[in-house]
């Protein structure tokens, strides 16, 4: 199996292994455990070829997310989002202007600093991408559909049970030349 194929199967893996460290070891919780499904919003900075390529323009998504608690100081979440990316101006020799979006499916672990239902938490996690690029130059128009590896990493605050705010950087591409990195920032609401 070829090395790209094969880190497609590490983000189930990876949900795997956080849901068996889950599981009961004997111990009694500090505090209930519990799944919260919710929404987000997300206000996306593009980085890197993206931005030149977006003229720097914000893009913005919307957001499902499963979280499952595991107690203590660890949780994992499921999160599957839509992201789009306003068309920039014309950039480049050629005049080109390009509109992106993408849909995000990512198994990212939370790490809690405290203990208890508030407070800041670390998130790492994987997740594959699915990017559309449409670019469009008074000679030619470019249509690229890929999906690709997603790398997350970030801070975050659990303000209340319902309410989080987040900071995450995600590392993905677009093609082998074309780094598609994005900051976000995130307001998500569980019920």
């Amino acid at each position: 199996m070829p090395l790209t194929r094969g880190l497609y199967l590490l983000p189930l893996a990876l949900a795997g292994l956080t849901l068996a460290a889950g599981e009961d070891s004997g111990k009694a919780p500090k505090h209930k455990r519990c799944d919260a499904f919710g929404f987000s919003i997300q206000a996306d900075q593009p980085l890197r070829d993206l931005r030149d390529s977006l003229d720097n323009r914000m893009g913005y998504g919307l957001g499902l997310q499963w979280t499952h608690d595991h107690g203590e100081f660890h949780a994992s979440r499921t999160r599957f989002e839509w992201n789009t990316f306003p068309e920039g101006h014309p950039v480049g020799p050629g005049n080109t202007t390009t509109y992106a979006k993408n849909l995000t499916l990512s198994f990212d672990h939370l790490f809690r600093l405290n203990e208890g239902p508030t407070g800041m938490y670390l998130v790492g996690g994987l997740g594959g991408v699915r990017w559309s690029l449409d670019q469009h130059t008074p000679a030619y128009d470019s249509n690229l559909t890929t999906t690709k590896l997603a790398v997350t990493t970030g801070v975050g605050l659990q303000v209340n049970r319902q309410f989080t705010v987040e900071g995450r950087y995600v590392f993905s591409g677009i093609q082998k030349t074309f780094d598609s990195n994005t900051a976000q920032i995130s307001a998500a609401w569980r019920f």
